[in-house]
């Protein structure tokens, strides 16, 4: 959008240092308010995380820079809106959508099927042909979790991945490299945690994950096959359950039963997901955005 002219402020909670500074400046203008946060999480709720930002609620933005247009585009594609927040959707003039599965929310607001960002046409290849003979890949999907548990503890518990030379990729958190140098030493292929996951998938054949991440969702959408590791810490609610709209996911009870799998006997998944729609998303923000301006 900035490269169209359009005058944008970008404020990323986990990594700007004076959040509350910037959200001053633009206070009292006409601002359209585009966000891909979950509602409700703020200092209170955000400590698990370890940040030592300022955690402002979506609804706290909302309640204070009153923006013309608020815009919600989901980042969490296993859970677009949790049941929590479904009270506060009308607070909201446009849904873009990521998924085509999610018209329903017309009941509460405009909703704009446009697509999953991270998807788009071609391919950016993340790593060389010859980086990952296995064709596997284990997206971790519950990265703070092991980080406070340690890094020698994830090693020892998905030991049997990498000893069958399945490659793994992390999510783009705090203290990546430290992680990921520590599985390099232990000469564990690792992907870099900033590659877009979507090209990483792309490139391979079959994917593990575990915990209820949007890899889940994103590895089935591309049609890839797909292997979910189950644990009784990570799994908060049943797998088999949230994730009943692929038909063609594997469940397996433990990183060694993972390793040992046959492929022949991994079904691929339908695609599903589709490309990210630029021009649809900003056509229909700036559409709502003229709108309101006309009844002002």
């Amino acid at each position: 959008m900035c490269g169209l002219g359009d005058n944008c402020v970008e404020v990323d909670m986990l990594t700007h240092p004076n959040v509350v500074g910037e959200l001053k400046k633009i206070c009292g203008k006409p601002i359209i308010f585009v966000t891909s946060a979950h509602f409700l999480y703020d200092d209170r709720n955000f400590f698990y995380y370890k940040t030592h930002r300022k955690m402002i609620s979506v609804l706290q933005v909302i309640s204070t820079l009153r923006p013309v247009v608020s815009v919600y585009y989901p980042h969490d594609l296993k859970d677009p809106i949790k049941e929590e927040e479904m009270p506060y959707l009308p607070l909201f003039d446009l849904f873009l959508s990521p998924l085509p599965n999610l018209q329903y929310l017309e009941k509460y607001l405009p909703v704009i099927n446009v697509g999953w960002i991270k998807c788009v046409s071609g391919h950016a290849r993340v790593m060389p042909d010859s980086f990952n003979p296995s064709r596997a890949v284990f997206f971790t999907g519950a990265y703070q979790y092991y980080l406070n548990a340690g890094m020698d503890f994830f090693y020892q518990e998905y030991k049997p991945l990498f000893d069958a030379g399945i490659a793994v990729k992390m999510p783009l958190w705090h203290d990546n490299d430290l992680f990921e140098d520590f599985l390099r030493q232990r000469e564990v292929k690792v992907y870099p945690s900033n590659a877009n996951s979507i090209d990483v998938m792309k490139e391979n054949e079959v994917m593990f994950t575990q915990a209820l991440s949007s890899v889940n969702v994103e590895a089935s959408g591309l049609g890839k096959k797909v292997v979910y590791i189950k644990s009784d810490i990570l799994d908060y609610k049943s797998p088999e359950k949230e994730l009943e709209y692929f038909e063609n996911i594997m469940y397996v009870d433990s990183p060694s039963a993972a390793a040992i799998l046959d492929r022949g006997s991994i079904l691929n998944n339908i695609p599903s997901i589709s490309y990210f729609d630029f021009v649809k998303a900003r056509e229909s923000i700036m559409t709502c955005f003229e709108n309101r301006m006309v009844l002002k």
